[in-house]
C-alpha cells in the first residue's frame, strides 16, 4: 500500500507538471492572438485621425485588460478541473486496490476456516472428547461468521470509498450468501464458493470533472476451490468515452462452477 501511494503521488506530480506545461503552451498561443489583435487595433487608430486618439487607446487597453482577466479566470478554472481529475484517478485506484486486497485476504482466511471446521466437525462426530470438540466447533463457526461480516463491513464503508461505489463487490461475494448476507454453508459449516471465475466493476461517479475523463476499473478473479483457493486476479481500466463504456454499465460477469 505504501509503494502504491508513492507511485500515485509521483504520477500525480508528473501529471501536474505535464498539464501545467500544456496550459502555459496554450495560454502562450492565446496571448499571441490577443497581442496580434491589439496591434491591429492600435494600427487602426492611424487610419482614423478624426477620432480621439487618447480615448481609443484607453478603450482598447480596457478591452485588453478585460480579455486578459477572463483568460486568466478560464485557465484557473481549467487547472481546478485538471486537479480534480487527478484526485478522481488517485481515489479510484486506491479504493479499487483496497477492495481487491481485502477480497483476496478474505478468501484465504475463509479457506483456513474451512479446514479448521472440517477437522472440528470430524472430531465431534468421532466421539473423542465430544464436549470439547463441540465447543471448538461452535467457536470456529462464530469466529468465521464474524470474519465474514467484517469483510462485508469493509466493502460497505472504508477510508477509501463506500456504497454505492462498492456495490459490485457486495453483490457478487466469493462465497454464497443468503438474503440477510449470512453465509450459505455445508452441513459441516464450511463455506461454499459461488463461482470459480467472476468479475467486479468499480465506478466512481465523476463529480466536478469532465465525463470523458472518467473510467471504470474491472477485476477478474479466479479460485480453484473452497479449501485451496490459489486466488488470482487481473485488473483493467475501461474508459467511459466511446462504446467501451458499455462494458462498465453491463454489470459484473461470472462463470458457473465446473
Amino acid at each position: 500500500m505504501i509503494i502504491l501511494n508513492y507511485l500515485l503521488a509521483i504520477s500525480l506530480v508528473i501529471l501536474s507538471v505535464v498539464k501545467t506545461a500544456d496550459i502555459f503552451i496554450q495560454s502562450d498561443k492565446a496571448l499571441g492572438k490577443i497581442e496580434a489583435q491589439f496591434v491591429d487595433q492600435t494600427r487602426g487608430l492611424l487610419k482614423s485621425p478624426d477620432n480621439d486618439e487618447k480615448g481609443n487607446i484607453s478603450l482598447t487597453a480596457a478591452v485588453l485588460t478585460t480579455i486578459l482577466s477572463l483568460l486568466l479566470l478560464f485557465f484557473i478554472a481549467k487547472m481546478k478541473i485538471e486537479y480534480r481529475e487527478a484526485i478522481y484517478r488517485k481515489d479510484s485506484y486506491l479504493c479499487f486496490h483496497y477492495l481487491n486486497r481485502q477480497t483476496e485476504k478474505y478468501i484465504t482466511e475463509m479457506a483456513i476456516f474451512n479446514w479448521a471446521l472440517t477437522a472440528a466437525f470430524a472430531a465431534q462426530g468421532s466421539g473423542v472428547a465430544t464436549a470439547e470438540a463441540i465447543e471448538v466447533f461452535k467457536a470456529l463457526t462464530i469466529a468465521r461468521n464474524i470474519r465474514h461480516f467484517y469483510y462485508l463491513k469493509k466493502l460497505a464503508i472504508n477510508k477509501y470509498c463506500q456504497l454505492p461505489e462498492t456495490y459490485s463487490y457486495l453483490k457478487n461475494t466469493p462465497f454464497k450468501i443468503q438474503a440477510n448476507l449470512a453465509l450459505i454453508t455445508n452441513p459441516d459449516e464450511t463455506s461454499i464458493i459461488r463461482q470459480k471465475k467472476w468479475s467486479y466493476l468499480y465506478y466512481k461517479w465523476p463529480t466536478g470533472i469532465r465525463l470523458k475523463k472518467s473510467f471504470c476499473l474491472k477485476s477478474e478473479f479466479q479460485m480453484e476451490d473452497a479449501f485451496i483457493p490459489n486466488t488470482t486476479y487481473t485488473s483493467s481500466e475501461i474508459q467511459i468515452a466511446g462504446l467501451s463504456s458499455l462494458k462498465c454499465f453491463s454489470g459484473p460477469s461470472s462463470s458457473p462452477s465446473s
